[in-house]
């Protein structure tokens, strides 16, 4: 770095007129030297003077420059901007670093370039997006103001008034404003000569026909007024639209003040809640709100003119208003939305048939009562009551009678049980029944059952008798877990039924022996298992159209060489209580899908899935093998689920159905509607098909509940782009039914029962199955 006596000597020429010399750097640096011309540029004498006490905002910028010129050990150049009097001096800048023989750091400024001036006022007045002008008053003789001439304006404030800066400057406001805009501006303009500041909004058509909106403001100077022009088109627009929005919207809405006092209400509100625009003005928000048990969230209940109350969802918020702040307040009417959804929830926890709770309602109930016994020691009775003979009634009599019979003993039960306990139907002819009384009491309470039970029913003109056996169980005696409970009582009323029926067994310890039977059941099917001794049988689906066959549900049957065939309904419990069911299952789906493999590729094959194969740790793996090993396109096999899937560990089993529809197979919930059924599973989860009970099919044409059901369910499925099965249609008015309420599949005895694999194979493989060429079957 050259020293400064050796610049100096070197002579700077021309240079040293431009240049200034800058020492005492970083502490308080200060101009050592200034040239002739660096001084002019300065406007004022430099040398001696500190850094900081520059005019027009120079300190910074130079500081800066010789900052980077120090730090860097090297010249830099940059530009640097003196105001004065409104006019910015920019001028290039050169900062060289030099070092003083004597020591210490200092820099030499050199002016590089020629200065350019601005007049950053009008750089401003001409850049700003909003209109200004400087307008002069014009009066006559008298002194009266007459007129205003503009005396300068930007291009905004022209553009505004359509014309342009040369075209407007010097010419009268009169000559540039519509007729109509005239008048009320002189007079706002002439007020303002009064001094202050004054604002307003206004707007008019100008003379090309397009709308301006404005917001003004005038500050007066003698008689020289500053007016700012500011285009509110799109904010009055907006206002339009909101206004448009609110007064046409068909949801009700009205605008309320801090006091809750009705502001604006729209043309929706007024005719749904009954009240004239009038009379709604006059209320109050609260004077809509009725009084409700339970309200959270949006939720509330309204009350109409008329009186009568509607359920609503309420939505507000905060919204600027004539100035001030309101409260926009929308309603939605959800009444019919919620009576739906009490019909619905009603349904997924009663019994279809007789309007009792079902299992899932009841096993909810028992363990709150447990829970309650537990915690005060009060006593609590179950009873678990099976009719005798039933399958006689419906055998003889038909299933219609044996509904019948089945809503008769639910309103004698209920008479039984009084305003006291709950009184349930777990499914077929079941019932339990839940009581505070205890022992002696409760023994009397089953008797009185069994003597209303017993007493004739008529059925279609007919006197028709059976019995009811009863198991009870007592909590805190024989435990207080629900579960727990409902097995005790189950086995007394399986000792019950042991006795000969008609009568009642209180759960004592000696009645396990009577599950030895059931433990000799669970070893022969272990060994059946083992032995693969049991077979696959199929019953076809039909299309509801063209009859023809579009699947087969697989269903396991136990030969067992000493009883015969062991019904489904006694050894599949067994399965899923000893854990074999996982074996069987996995049996099953093999069998089921080598089967399908060789039907022609148009039928689908449906298998059960029980909830306690749910548990095991790689179903999704056993169906993915099952699929491989026999070859069968994925989209051919259906698993069944019932609703028990959905109770229990719920997300973890739709996080398996999800993986399980990754494999590529479709997914059916069976039984539906029957005891567990709600609409929350079918959000959920997406099912591929719903198949609904046969204790709906079979009320088809007797009962318009039923009707009523399976049309909403078939509906349901409609609109959710799923499959409706019907299961056990068994005559041809049932199929009828079926047909007209737009039923996809249907599968009964009236088509075919379960059949071994060979006979299926002839079923699905002849273009016509035999159920198509009854002549029967055409008028259907």
């Amino acid at each position: 770095m050259p020293t400064y006596e050796d610049v100096v000597l070197g002579n700077l020429g021309r240079m040293a007129s431009h240049a200034a010399l800058v020492g005492g750097w970083p502490g308080s640096p200060r101009l050592l030297w200034v040239g002739e011309a660096f001084e002019a540029w300065l406007g004022r004498e430099g040398a001696g003077l500190v850094l900081d006490d520059l005019p027009g905002g120079l300190a910074p910028a130079l500081r800066e420059i010789i900052g980077d010129a120090l730090a860097g050990g090297a010249p830099v150049r940059a530009p640097c901007a003196r105001v004065a009097g409104g006019v910015a001096h920019t001028t290039g800048m050169l900062g060289m670093p030099l070092a003083a023989q004597g020591g210490g750091r200092l820099v030499l400024l050199c002016l590089a370039g020629e200065t350019a001036r601005t007049n950053l006022l009008k750089t401003l007045f001409r850049s700003t997006r909003q209109g200004m002008a400087a307008v002069a008053a014009v009066r006559d003789g008298t002194g009266a103001t007459q007129d205003f001439r503009i005396l300068a304006l930007n291009e905004a404030a022209a553009a505004m008034m359509h014309t342009t800066v040369d075209r407007a400057q010097w010419q009268r406001l009169t000559a540039l404003l519509p007729p109509a805009a005239v008048a009320p501006m002189l007079e706002r303009l002439t007020a303002a000569l009064d001094g202050g500041r004054r604002s307003y909004e206004v707007s008019h058509v100008l003379l090309d026909g397009s709308p301006l909106h404005l917001r003004v403001e005038i500050a007066a100077i003698g008689d020289l007024l500053g007016v700012t022009l500011t285009d509110i088109g799109d904010l009055k627009a907006r206002e339009a639209s909101a206004r448009l929005l609110f007064e046409h919207n068909p949801v009700p809405m009205w605008l309320s003040g801090a006091d809750g006092a009705v502001l604006a209400v729209n043309d929706a509100a007024t005719g749904h809640y009954g009240f004239s625009r009038e009379d709604f003005l006059g209320l109050s928000a609260g004077d809509l709100v009725a009084p409700a048990p339970e309200a959270s969230g949006p939720a509330q209940r309204h009350r109409r003119r008329d009186g009568s109350v509607i359920d609503v969802e309420v939505f507000s918020g905060p919204i600027p208003f004539e100035g001030g702040s309101a409260t926009l307040t929308a309603c939605v009417d959800v009444t019919e939305q919620r009576r739906a959804e009490q019909r619905i929830a009603h349904m997924a926890h009663h019994d279809a048939l007789t309007g009792l709770p079902n299992r899932v309602l009841f096993h909810r109930r028992l363990a709150e009562a447990a829970a309650d016994a537990r915690a005060t020691g009060a006593p609590l009775g179950l009873l678990c009551l099976d009719l005798d003979h039933f399958k006689i009634v419906n055998d003889t009599l038909g299933h219609p009678a044996g509904d019948a019979l089945l809503r008769q003993v639910a309103e004698r039960l209920r008479a039984c049980l009084g305003a006291d306990g709950l009184v349930a139907r777990l499914g077929g002819d079941e019932f339990a029944i839940l009581s505070p009384a205890g022992l002696p009491a409760l023994p009397g309470l089953a008797d009185r059952i069994i003597a209303a039970i017993g007493r004739p029913f008529t059925l279609s003109g007919q006197d028709v008798t059976v019995g009811v056996s009863i198991g009870i169980a007592l909590a805190p005696e024989h435990g207080d877990d629900p579960d727990v409970l409902l097995r005790k009582a189950d086995t007394a009323l399986y000792a019950a039924k042991a006795d000969g029926r008609r009568t009642r067994r209180l759960f004592e310890a000696a009645m396990d022996a009577a599950l030895q039977g059931r433990r000799a059941l669970e070893r022969d099917l272990r060994a059946a298992v083992a032995a693969e001794a049991l077979e696959v049988h199929f019953q076809p689906l039909v299309a509801a159209g063209s009859l023809a066959v579009t699947g087969c549900e697989a269903l396991l049957r136990w030969r067992h060489p000493e009883r015969g065939f062991v019904s489904p309904a006694e050894f599949i419990p067994v399965a899923e209580e000893t854990g074999l069911i996982a074996t069987l299952g996995e049996w099953v789906l093999r069998q089921a899908c080598r089967e399908a493999a060789g039907w022609p590729g148009g039928v689908r094959v449906a298998v059960n899935l029980s909830p306690v194969q749910f548990r095991t740790p790689d179903l999704v793996g056993t169906v993915a093998r099952a699929l491989a090993e026999s070859g069968l396109d994925p989209a051919r096999l259906e698993l069944e689920i019932t609703e028990q899937v959905m109770l229990e560990e719920s997300a973890a089993n739709v996080a398996v159905l999800h993986r399980l529809r990754d494999v590529g197979v479709r997914i059916a919930i069976d039984d539906f509607g029957t005891g567990y059924a709600s609409l929350s599973y079918l959000r959920a989860f997406p099912f591929d098909k719903i198949k609904i009970d046969r204790s709906f099919t079979m009320a088809l044409g007797r009962e318009a509940t039923a009707v009523a059901i399976v049309q909403a369910v078939i509906g349901l499925g409609a609109s959710l782009g799923i499959t409706t099965v019907a299961e056990g249609v068994e005559t041809e008015a049932q199929l009828a039914a079926l047909r007209r309420s737009g039923c996809g599949e249907m599968q009964g005895f009236l088509f075919s029962r379960p059949v071994p694999a060979a006979e299926v194979r002839r079923l699905v493989a002849a273009r016509k199955a035999p159920w198509m060429t009854r002549p029967r079957m055409a008028a259907a």
